[in-house]
């Protein structure tokens, strides 16, 4: 489309160049070799002009309106073709050549392209049928209007002047425009918008003024008067120049909202209203002496009225039918575009993850086998990383899913904030991330999974509680350890389950000698050893600060393997938890150490009582209330001296729930106690809420006294608080002297750890209960 400024410019110059065209032909009025070049150079320079203006319009619009405007160009070339010999053969060859008659053929071609114009543009926007009808209409008007020309101004100056030269083609100029403009008022019309009102106005415009001033020239040539400089002249070059300009006016359908619809019964009358007018004119001339042709008008007339009201309604008939199709259009789009959209959200909810919004395990399948297919001579090294969250089972069970899924979200962008662009992060399922790195090589590969590892360790804040978790990596690579995804996969998992057996919270790349038989065959043994009663239970005396006695102990689990003597909680426990089986280690721990309570009381050894720890997934379950109770009920443990150890995560999970279950087993008589306090997610308004009756302060806590400020300053705060909230406190893992001297200054109740003894056998913490002050040397 053309700018506001190209525009203006154009009027600007159409109405210069008429102005000049008028003042040259006053100023040269008696010089009539000035008058007749510079009137032909005024029309050359006027046509190039439109026929630029109308193709450019061609070349720059698409659409239905195209072709009409190459036409229009045609036309207007007509024109000057015919306007240039006939100025040679006047004014070079002085009328002595044999082109008289071919301008004025040119000429009437030039009206002949404007109605192919006309009649190519109706036949794509309407019917074939429209088109003839059309066509009909066009020359009822030019009949009608041939008929008025001849009898008002043709025969009068033949019957007044017998020395008028009568042209026929000279007096079908306009004629042929007339219908030309009539062409153009119904096509608009019937065209329902495809121009814009300045597009329309300049079209009209053009043709009238040139109906006007072929009106002219045929009067003057019939009379024998017509020279160069008429005025008919400027007409024809502002005509020319406005038809070119409704080019630059012309805007697309799909830029401009649409037109309101012209009545329908003067769309349909414009055609026949020459031939209302030829016939009223006809019975005022003959109803005198022919009374008959006043039956023959009224008949003339209904017909008419027939065909107007029948052209009408078929006109409703096919709005209606354009509407419904509209409509049904509309639908069909709607439907076609939810159809899409729910395509696309299908294809999406298929290759990503709901939680996370990552790509997921079809993806990456797809994705790695994509990467494989382009790399077939295996020049370029494709890193395949497996990451799992540790403990986020632990997490998930106590906080609750609507946690973890935030959890996995913050890990989800906190991995693909590591990334760069051609890597890929993957969720495949639970707390298992893929990282695809694709043209890598070894140490590209360790950066990023010591970068990922740094990441993750920072603390995730999550609504009310800070979390802590750590991932363990394996990481596999394309092509040396397989060439697709199942392969590098296991592959992959072996890895990162070699860096679980070793501690977690690093990363591993596989290795030819790593291999998973012994992690299965442990799977294995574990399930035997609880069939074949193989956990048994150590004891760690707990002692009071103020008197250096034994108050307590805790009772802790360990795996006595066949073959492989004392597994340590640390090998199983997480492998347990991850097989389900820490439930029913966990009822077993706690049936063994009430039956140990009952027995040192019917031995008669001094009554301590003995901390049991109770897994996040057995307090969550829904019988843990009727467990416990069973468990007591086949012992006869006196609940009193049974301590159940929770964590600090465990509790606060579903907080009227749990607070419920505490309350209960607090009304039963157990003490309870919060285990590993520091390292978890409390929230002490909650804390607040529970009946606890002891913190145990976390070993990593006690073991940094004397080296780090901050945690002894966090141990201060820890007894402090748990002081002011009328809790007992005690601390894990003392090992030295000094450890325990800093905990009597700050006025700690209690302590357990190597600094005493070591977690021992049930039969050396009875040796140890009689002599009650001589600890037992590991």
């Amino acid at each position: 489309m053309y700018s506001q400024k190209i525009k203006k410019f154009a009027y600007l110059f159409i109405i210069v160049f008429i102005l000049s065209n008028l003042l040259w032909n006053v100023i040269f009025k008696d010089k009539q070799i000035f008058l007749d070049w510079g009137g032909v150079t005024f029309q050359v320079i006027a046509c190039l002009t439109s026929i630029a203006w109308l193709c450019f319009s061609y070349w720059k619009h698409e659409g239905k309106a195209k072709s009409f405007w190459l036409l229009l160009a045609f036309g207007v070339l007509f024109y000057l073709l015919g306007t240039i010999i006939w100025a040679y053969d006047a004014f070079i060859l002085k009328g002595n050549g044999q082109t008289n008659n071919l301008p004025e053929i040119l000429w009437l071609g030039q009206n002949g392209f404007y109605f192919i114009a006309l009649l190519v543009l109706m036949n794509q926007i309407k019917s074939h049928l429209f088109t003839i009808r059309f066509f009909l209409d066009m020359l009822i008007v030019m009949s009608a209007a041939m008929t008025f020309n001849w009898i008002f101004i043709i025969k009068p100056l033949l019957s007044h002047n017998t020395d008028v030269v009568l042209n026929f083609t000279e007096f079908l100029y306009p004629i042929l425009d007339l219908g030309v403009l009539v062409g153009v008022l119904s096509f608009i019309i019937a065209s329902n918008g495809i121009f814009s009102r300045s597009t329309s106005f300049l079209l009209i415009s053009g043709f009238l003024i040139q109906i006007i001033a072929d009106t002219i020239f045929s009067y003057l040539k019939v009379m024998n008067l017509y020279t160069v400089g008429s005025l008919n002249e400027p007409l024809w070059i502002l005509s020319i120049l406005l038809i070119g300009l409704s080019g630059i006016y012309h805007i697309p359908k799909e830029f401009r909202t649409k037109r309101p619809k012209i009545h329908l019964f003067f769309r349909h009358s414009i055609p026949y209203m020459g031939v209302l007018l030829l016939s009223i004119y006809v019975i005022s001339v003959l109803y005198k002496t022919h009374p008959i042709v006043m039956g023959l008008f009224l008949s003339i007339l209904l017909v008419i009225l027939r065909q107007l009201f029948t052209l009408i309604e078929n006109d409703k008939l096919v709005n209606q039918l354009n509407s419904l199709n509209e409509e049904l259009e509309v639908k069909v789009k709607e439907r076609t575009d939810k159809l899409v959209e729910t395509v696309n959200s299908m294809e999406y909810l298929a290759y990503h993850d709901v939680v996370t919004g990552l790509p997921n395990r079809r993806y990456l399948q797809k994705r790695l086998s994509l990467a494989v297919s382009n790399n077939k001579s295996g020049d370029k090294k494709i890193g395949f990383m497996l990451l799992d969250l540790d403990r986020f089972k632990h997490i998930n069970d106590s906080l609750g899913h609507s946690y973890g899924d935030l959890l996995l979200k913050e890990v989800g962008q906190r991995l693909v904030n590591c990334m760069e662009s051609n890597d890929i992060v993957c969720r495949i399922g639970g707390d298992e991330f893929v990282i695809l790195i694709e043209d890598t090589n070894f140490e590209k590969i360790e950066n990023k999974a010591k970068s990922v590892l740094i990441s993750l360790r920072k603390t995730f804040v999550m609504t009310d509680f800070e979390l802590h978790i750590t991932p363990s990596i394996g990481v596999s690579i394309f092509p040396d350890h397989g060439s697709d995804f199942e392969a590098l996969l296991m592959k992959a998992d072996t890895a990162m389950y070699k860096v679980k057996e070793k501690g977690k919270n690093h990363f591993m790349i596989y290795r030819c000698s790593m291999s998973m038989e012994p992690m299965i065959e442990l799977e294995s043994s574990l399930r035997k050893g609880l069939e074949r009663d193989e956990f048994i239970l150590y004891y760690q005396p707990q002692i009071s600060l103020l008197t250096n006695e034994i108050v307590g102990v805790e009772a802790l689990v360990r795996w006595e393997r066949p073959g492989f003597g004392l597994v340590p909680p640390s090998e199983f426990i997480p492998l347990a938890e991850e097989m389900g089986l820490i439930v029913p280690i966990g009822e077993r721990v706690l049936l063994e150490a009430c039956k140990q309570s009952v027995s040192w009381r019917e031995k008669g050894l001094p009554v301590f009582r003995i901390a049991v720890n109770i897994s996040s997934l057995q307090f969550q379950q829904n019988d843990f209330i009727e467990t416990v109770s069973r468990i007591i009920k086949e012992t006869r443990a006196n609940p009193n001296d049974i301590e159940l150890e929770i964590t600090e995560s465990m509790a606060m999970g579903p907080i009227e729930k749990n607070l419920a279950k505490l309350s209960y087993l607090k009304k039963m008589g157990f003490l309870i106690a919060m285990d590993d306090f520091g390292t978890g997610y409390s929230s002490l308004h909650y804390l607040s809420q529970f009946p606890i009756d002891r913190l145990k302060i976390d070993r990593s806590f006690i073991s940094s006294l004397g080296k780090s400020e901050k945690d002894a300053a966090i141990v201060k705060l820890i007894v402090m608080m748990a002081k002011g909230l009328n809790f007992q406190v005690l601390a894990e893992g003392v090992e030295e002297e000094l450890q325990k001297e800093f905990l009597m200054d700050i006025g700690c109740d209690e302590f357990q750890g190597y600094l005493y003894s070591p977690p021992i056998s049930a039969d050396d913490c009875e040796k140890l209960m009689l002599a009650n002050a001589v600890p037992l040397q590991s």
